[in-house]
């Protein structure tokens, strides 16, 4: 039996693809560092741990409602208007089993064949195919050699009669940069001038270093909420170091938000309600977690930055959010995918190629593992390259 045209043009998730290779080299006794992984090594937040036991210890685990339950609702919009500057209302708020639900009930909700989606390169893996899912059209705006950043001047030279969104992650999977107020504050007027969607990737809006802030759209917004053209996506996969949960979330005007509602409906009902329990649980356990776990990982930016400046020929841009670094590996092998392959091989270290993220000659390494790890995984690579 043949499987369909859009089966088919669809790529295989690479970050996900490593992932399971390095837990089966580990499996099978190799040994193998993980540099290519993209959740923090903590354990959950206790609030989360507790909510989970009592839904559990009570026995009463049931379909919820589609976009999710008031107790969640509730902490999402305490925890938006804390940090983004607008406070939701329910209506507003669709709970999603996993951000990356959340950004496709968002595609699928306002994308039509041949539409068009922005974004910037480096992008996360998953959007070219995303958008492909939608039957919509992925746009890339290519940063100058040698930069990571575009500026809105190169986003604004893509747009077309067609174009229907703009999709931006800020800090940066997988360079770890982050879009400065200017960059956001014009990005905001030129969509909103444009009436063009403007979709905030904030999933790591909270873990940026250095007394940085990464900024929110809403911020520089002249319309109300049920007015707006910007959603924010956010889950507590990366903040919260709760991947395994696969709780996000969108906030976005409510005629969009039902929209997004009726596809979720029929695609998977309902978010988990034991995962609910337990996001709603981290939340309002409050700041001390978040702020524990990105001291943690600005210690480990700086371990990783002092061990690959020891490399001779690799040019970094040092990572200001996130939990990944991006140094551009050219010098050494053009080909990120071949590089890779022979890291892998040669030196037992799992990486992530660039070309995976649409530029080419980066490699991505994470440094949300163990300090210990990092050392001697970028002590490996030096062994290999220099």
């Amino acid at each position: 039996m043949n499987l369909s045209r859009l089966a088919l043009s669809l790529g295989q998730s690479a970050t996900l693809k490593l992932n399971e290779l390095a837990n089966n080299l580990k499996a099978e006794g190799k040994p193998v560092i993980h540099l290519g992984g993209g959740e923090p090594e903590e354990k959950i937040p206790a609030g989360a741990f507790e909510e989970s036991r009592k839904m559990l210890d009570g026995g009463f685990v049931r379909y919820t409602p589609v976009s999710g339950t008031l107790p969640l609702k509730k902490e999402i919009a305490a925890y938006t208007e804390q940090h983004y500057g607008v406070k939701p209302g329910n209506k507003n708020i669709v709970v999603a089993s996993g951000a990356k639900q959340a950004i496709y009930n968002f595609l699928v909700s306002v994308v039509d064949p041949g539409d068009q989606v922005i974004f910037p390169a480096p992008y996360w893996v998953s959007y070219p195919e995303m958008v492909k899912l939608a039957y919509g059209m992925p746009v890339i705006v290519r940063p100058p050699k040698g930069e990571l950043l575009v500026s809105v001047e190169d986003i604004e030279a893509h747009f077309t009669s067609s174009t229907k969104a703009i999709m931006l992650n800020s800090p940066n999977n997988p360079s770890g940069q982050v879009y400065s107020e200017e960059f956001i504050r014009e990005l905001v007027e030129v969509c909103e001038a444009r009436n063009v969607y403007l979709l905030m990737d904030d999933i790591y809006n909270r873990l940026v270093f250095d007394g940085l802030k990464a900024p929110s759209a809403f911020n520089f917004s002249r319309r109300p909420l049920n007015d707006s053209i910007i959603v924010s996506i956010n889950g507590v996969s990366k903040t919260f170091s709760m991947t395994g949960y696969r709780i996000g979330w969108s906030v976005a005007n409510e005629a969009l938000s039902q929209a997004m509602v009726k596809v979720q409906a029929q695609v998977s009902s309902c978010p988990s309600a034991l995962s609910q329990a337990a996001a709603a649980g981290a939340l309002r356990e409050g700041n001390g977690f978040v702020d524990t776990l990105r001291a943690g990982l600005e210690k480990k930016r700086d371990v990783m930055v002092a061990e690959l400046s020891k490399l001779k020929k690799v040019k970094l841009h040092k990572p200001q959010g996130t939990f990944y670094s991006f140094p551009d590996f050219s010098a050494y092998e053009p080909d990120s995918a071949k590089l890779s392959a022979l890291l892998l091989e040669k030196a037992m270290v799992v990486t992530v190629p660039g070309v995976e993220f649409g530029q080419e000659g980066h490699l991505r390494l994470s440094y949300c593992g163990s300090e210990v790890g990092i050392v001697e995984g970028v002590g490996r690579i030096r062994k290999i390259l220099d």
